[in-house]
């Protein structure tokens, strides 16, 4: 596997998690450990330094959310005015199933202010995404207009898109239910 990616992974971690019922960081997996450390220790062995962003603050480095309700766009916003870092690998919390291997994949470098994975060239999964702070203008923007879509602002950023197979992208699937945590 390659070596240490030289810049920050975050969790995005801040939602209500209202079609689960209960908070999804606190849901232990079948393997003994939360959805949130799943994903926490996954970008710890691909990136320098793992933080989160939004929610009680997991780890010992947390980004407070700037906005409430903003949703994972918002999330965004934090962390790339965070002064952290330049260039971060944004997840949510809830894809318990993300390998180092894909998230690897995320961190070639580009010159673009983002990157995403497509299945088919066309449809894009949203997160998790390497993001620029060269980003933040146009994040910022959006959430004032009161777009909180990611897929909006990516289409705006240009995103360089890494084609991933349909089976690469069921690991990526964000576990939103009960019966979806149940079938992990």
């Amino acid at each position: 596997m390659s070596t240490t990616w030289p810049h920050t992974g975050a969790v995005l971690a801040g939602g209500s998690s209202t079609r689960m019922g209960a908070t999804k960081s606190d849901l232990v997996l079948p393997t003994g450990g939360t959805m949130i450390e799943a994903v926490i220790e996954t970008l710890a062995g691909v990136c320098a330094q793992v933080v989160t962003v939004g929610g009680r603050g997991w780890g010992p480095k947390a980004v407070p959310d700037l906005r409430s309700g903003a949703g994972p766009l918002g999330g965004i916003e934090a962390l790339l005015a965070s002064g952290l870092d330049d260039n971060y690998l944004a997840c949510p919390n809830d894809i318990p199933l993300l390998t180092a291997e894909l998230a690897h994949r995320l961190t070639a470098p580009s010159d673009a202010m983002a990157t995403i994975f497509t299945t088919d060239g066309v449809r894009i999964q949203s997160l998790p995404l390497r993001i620029s702070v060269a980003a933040l203008p146009l994040v910022t923007a959006a959430l004032d207009r009161g777009e909180n879509a990611i897929h909006r602002v990516l289409a705006r950023l240009d995103a360089d898109r890494i084609p991933i197979s349909e089976e690469e992208a069921r690991a990526l699937r964000n576990i939103n239910t009960r019966s979806e945590f149940n079938s992990i």
